[in-house]
């Protein structure tokens, strides 16, 4: 009987990049398109801030040159069946260039992590070689993702009213290593197979931002990727859809030390044509940003489903909290942020901490 272990039964060595075990059984784990300053809400600010690659349209806001990276470490605890596994990765999700090219126009770059895909399992097994039941250990390990390469334009069509398109090349790779290890070592020698599977696909994107009054702005968005075209020496052996997805928000400034703002998303990784596992999912955040805008702190919280699970679709929940400092007379800012989160479904439950450190530079 084949009984998924986790990574525990890996070398402790081998932990240095794990990602969450959650995409393993699907295309991969979604990244998420947001700033450290959205990350310390919960979310909840990435349909307004320029510097979230969620949406198009908030570029408008910016009239300056102005580059932005945002970086992160994560620390996980994985647990099935029994089994425990501790894991870290070092990543660095996202990063945007925005500035005017007109008096109207404003251009916007950059990349986020589209989905993630390092990870490593092992699974006990018995064969039957010649007639004879032959206990095996299989291990499988893949080490790579999918980016989201972005350029985008943005207008104020109206006093309070910002428009924005982009367009998305999904690029990337991943590096997969199959190795199979007999316990009669004498008789059967451990065969190890290895290959590079590239990724390839579209996608296009459209969003709006509305100052109903002085205080109240409200965002919406939408966004459709092509299939994603997967390659191994240059022969194509898998085509999957990719989702539709839309979401929208509303932020409210009260006064000039204050503001809350909420964001939900609505994604279609389940339709008829998608990848294996997949369901369609939603998102909801809430938080708040408290202070002067040369010091902030932020608070947040946020939840949802996830797109890939076999028995029954995996759910999330998170805490955020961070802070920013304004140096060199608002030139740069430095942002922090720090998120617990928590991931359950099919019996495995994740538990991470993620501390994240974000740049942002007006030259």
């Amino acid at each position: 009987m084949k009984r998924l272990a986790l990574i525990a039964l890996l070398v402790a060595s081998n932990l240095a990049a794990q990602d969450s075990q959650f995409g393993i059984r699907g295309l991969g784990t979604p990244g998420r398109w947001e700033s450290v300053r959205a990350r310390g809400t919960g979310g909840a600010f990435g349909p307004f801030d320029p510097f979230s690659p969620l949406i198009d349209a908030s570029a408008a806001d910016i009239r300056r040159m102005t580059a932005s990276v945002t970086g992160g470490a994560s620390w996980r605890t994985a647990e099935f069946a029994g089994d425990e596994a501790s894991l870290r990765g070092t990543r660095f999700p996202a990063l945007v260039l925005i500035g005017p090219i007109t008096r109207h126009l404003t251009l916007a770059g950059g990349f986020a992590t589209y989905l993630d895909r390092s990870f490593g399992t092992s699974t006990r097994d018995t064969i039957d070689l010649r007639g004879n039941p032959e206990p095996v250990s299989d291990e499988v390990r893949s080490d790579g993702g999918i980016a989201d390469v972005r350029i985008a334009l943005a207008t104020r069509i109206a006093d309070r009213l910002s428009f924005g398109v982009g367009l998305h090349r999904l690029t990337g790779s991943s590096r997969v290593t199959a190795t199979r290890r007999f316990d009669d070592s004498t008789n059967y020698r451990t065969s190890i197979a290895r290959d590079e599977v590239a990724y390839g696909g579209w996608g296009g994107s459209a969003s709006l931002l509305l100052d109903v009054t002085a205080d109240v702005r409200v965002a919406g968005w939408v966004r459709s990727d092509s299939k994603l075209r997967a390659d191994i020496g240059g022969r194509t052996t898998a085509e999957d859809d990719l989702p539709f997805g839309f979401g929208g928000g509303v932020r409210w400034r009260a006064g000039t030390q204050a503001a809350v703002a909420a964001a939900v998303a609505w994604r279609s990784w389940g339709g008829a044509d998608g990848p294996p596992n997949a369901h369609d999912t939603f998102g909801w955040s809430v938080g708040a940003e408290l202070g002067s805008l040369i010091s902030p702190l932020r608070v947040g919280v946020r939840g949802g489903t996830m797109p890939f699970g076999v028995s029954e679709q995996p759910t999330e929940f998170a805490i955020a909290a961070g802070f920013g400092k304004q140096f060199s007379g608002g030139r740069g800012r430095l942002d922090f942020g720090i998120e617990r989160l928590q991931r359950k479904g099919g019996g495995m439950t994740e538990r991470v901490w993620t501390v994240l450190l974000g740049l942002t530079v007006r030259p």
